[in-house]
């Protein structure tokens, strides 16, 4: 009995997601004037998964109260990042640390722009140079030395990537991300069970 619950439950979920998106994409009316800009931001990273047809104009919104990155979630969704990358680059530009981290990452990955890991190693080491000491970027560097020490272990240059991972090693980076992660979950209601 039990088996076809479960069968009818996943070709109910199969056939007719729409009926279940509701629960993870909450109707909002985007002309409401006191929607928060959290709100919105999270109305445009939801709907890639859960309301294609209505993000460009919830990450439209939210790139109009300040948020320039849902720009990237357009672009993944029409396939077109020029207008994403070119924000990035303007960030960059003015040493903001999510433009120039966003730029490296799409030169590392090649998402939007040809791969070009030298350039993704330029703008990781000009976003290290320039936040290494700032305990609020303690996190993203010591990730950034992640990035760098994967970039350099592809290049084969393995001097260089074993200086990457020695630092994220002595700052117990893994360790730390570890327990942010299991943190977001527990905050989310998600049960870590360590005997897994």
């Amino acid at each position: 009995m039990n088996q076809i619950i479960v069968i009818i439950l996943c070709f109910s979920v199969v056939l007719c997601p729409r009926s279940f998106a509701g629960t993870f994409f909450p109707k909002h009316d985007i002309n409401d004037p006191n929607l928060s800009n959290d709100t919105v931001m999270l109305q445009c990273k939801k709907s890639l998964m859960y309301a294609p047809s209505q993000l460009e104009m919830w990450c439209e919104r939210a790139y109009e109260v300040g948020y320039w990155q849902a720009l990237e979630v357009i672009g993944l969704h029409t396939g077109d990042g020029s207008r994403y990358i070119a924000e990035a680059q303007k960030h960059a530009e003015n040493d903001e640390p999510d433009g120039i981290l966003a730029l490296a990452f799409a030169y590392e990955s090649g998402r939007f722009v040809p791969q070009n890991l030298h350039k993704s190693i330029t703008l990781y080491n000009q976003y290290l140079n320039d936040n290494k000491g700032i305990e609020e970027e303690k996190m993203r560097v010591a990730g950034t030395h992640e990035d760098l020490y994967l970039i350099y272990t592809e290049l084969g240059n393995f001097e260089k990537a074993a200086e990457h991972k020695r630092f994220f090693d002595e700052n117990n980076y893994i360790e730390n991300k570890d327990a942010i992660l299991k943190k977001q979950m527990n905050e989310a209601g998600i049960s870590v069970d360590s005997e897994q």
